[in-house]
């Protein structure tokens, strides 16, 4: 449960702090898009304002709007100053004849390429030419009156709209107020007087990826410090998962060393007890049995002080032997059989000598440690475990294979972690250490290890020598 917790508070602060940097490099782009402007925006303006003096938009664009003004201003007056909704229609029917033939006649492409040839810009510029409004003024005391605006009334059928008016010319698919270089009202005399209001938008199609790479640094360090955090934090987790496991691994140390360590203890006290007591001390086969009690305990516990100790001095003290491998296990097996069934232990030595340099006390302790563990962890009627060598390519392989319990898959790979016991049945005497230390004497010898198990089959370890050790391998 506590785990559960930990990892979900864990994942909700990452998301919280993910999301936290997203948004302020999301507002950072946004002011940096914003205050972005194009260098030459002052240089297109003032080329633009030369390329149309005493004109409007663009060359002829002037005499277009004075043609269609001219001959309908009248009938605007009437119908403004006596039909309201008659002025509304007409209105809407002037804008877009005015607006239709603007962007038919227009020249404004001409103009903008003449000024990016002549003053040597980026020819990947591009342009938005938009109409804003049209006011026409019948009298000073009413003053202007819109009979278009595309910020109120952008219901023409010309179209394209953008906030800023209806297109004119040009392709710049994103008007904004940083990519403007003109915005302009300009007035004209006919019958009445009126003016037109219209921009010009100017700018690369790749300024967000400008804008970008600008601010590349800002992403580095961003993701930078998303990257400490999150290893951080997964150093963290980790480093509590190991201490909660090696918390847990000692825990069943301790309850193992606890049994391990008072049965033998209450035993001896017990039958010290009992010799101390007259009856018992004038039956000389009770007293017989007794001190034999004593004395197994006493080797039991024996036992245990020497497996720890040995996992602490394993590494000071290695003396290499050039030894012959079956020799060496023929001698372990042999003495094994005095202790076990003798049928129950086999070994099948390989059909020649293997000399290779071995220390035999690790090799015996660990030979030992598998075989405890074969006939600890077997409920078999008749218990069997058999030891051969085979030879394979450039390697020997020396199996070890019982008929016990078997091992569960997802702790084939614990098994030779220190303390570890895949059976917490205290029955099953042991300390955890036992495969650890046959780990420890496989990093010794430079061997590797690997197992295949079965529930209820059995479990066969097979050690991998090679061929070709020499003194320098170790």
């Amino acid at each position: 449960m506590k785990d559960r917790i930990y990892k979900s508070v864990v994942l909700v602060s990452f998301l919280i702090l993910f999301f936290v940097q997203l948004r302020l490099t999301y507002n950072t782009y946004v002011l940096r898009d914003r205050d972005y402007s194009l260098k030459e925006k002052e240089l297109i303006n003032d080329e633009y304002g030369r390329s149309i003096p005493d004109d409007k938009l663009y060359h002829g664009g002037g005499k277009i709007i004075d043609s269609i003004l001219s001959r309908n201003m009248p009938a605007i007056q009437q119908a403004y100053l006596y039909n309201k909704q008659e002025f509304n229609k007409l209105c809407k029917r002037v804008s877009d004849t005015l607006i239709t033939t603007l962007q038919k006649k227009s020249t404004m492409d001409s103009i903008f390429r003449s000024i990016v040839k002549r003053n040597n810009l980026n020819s990947n510029l591009r342009y938005l030419l938009t109409f804003e409004s049209i006011e026409i003024n019948f009298d000073p005391k009413i003053g202007n009156i819109y009979i278009f605006d595309s910020r109120s009334n952008p219901s023409v059928k010309a179209g394209p709209n953008t906030p800023y008016g209806i297109v004119i010319a040009g392709t710049l698919p994103d008007p904004n107020v940083q990519n403007r270089v003109t915005y302009l009202s300009v007035s004209g005399k006919l019958i009445y007087g009126y003016r037109v209001t219209f921009n010009l938008f100017v700018d690369a199609p790749d300024r967000p990826l400008k804008v970008a790479i600008e601010m590349l640094p800002t992403f580095s360090l961003v993701a930078m410090c998303i990257i400490i955090i999150v290893g951080i934090n997964y150093y963290t987790y980790i480093n509590w998962m190991r201490q909660k496991k090696e918390a847990e691994i000692k825990s069943d140390f301790l309850n193992s060393i606890k049994h391990e360590f008072n049965t033998p203890i209450t035993t001896i006290l017990v039958a010290s007890k009992s010799l101390d007591e007259e009856e018992v001390l004038n039956d000389r086969t009770r007293v017989k049995a007794l001190v034999h009690i004593v004395e197994r305990q006493a080797k039991r516990l024996h036992s245990h002080i020497n497996q720890m100790l040995e996992i602490s001095e394993i590494n000071k003290n290695i003396n290499l032997e050039e030894t012959d491998l079956n020799y060496a296990v023929l001698t372990l097996v042999n003495d094994y059989k005095i202790v076990h069934e003798p049928d129950s232990l086999t070994f099948d030595p390989h059909t020649h000598e293997i000399l290779m340099l071995i220390d035999p006390f690790v090799l015996t302790t660990m030979l030992q440690n598998i075989l405890d563990n074969s006939f600890k962890h077997n409920d078999s009627t008749v218990k069997k475990t058999a030891i051969f060598i085979t030879e394979q390519t450039g390697e020997y392989v020396l199996h070890i294979k019982d008929n016990g319990k078997g091992i569960e898959a997802p702790l084939k790979q614990k098994i030779f972690d220190k303390f570890f016991r895949s059976n917490k049945d205290t029955t099953v005497p042991g300390l955890g250490l036992g495969l650890y230390y046959v780990r420890q004497c496989l990093d010794i010898h430079g061997w590797g290890i690997s197992l295949e198990t079965e529930l209820g089959i059995g479990t066969e370890f097979m050690v991998h020598i090679p061929k070709h050790q020499t003194n320098t391998d170790l």
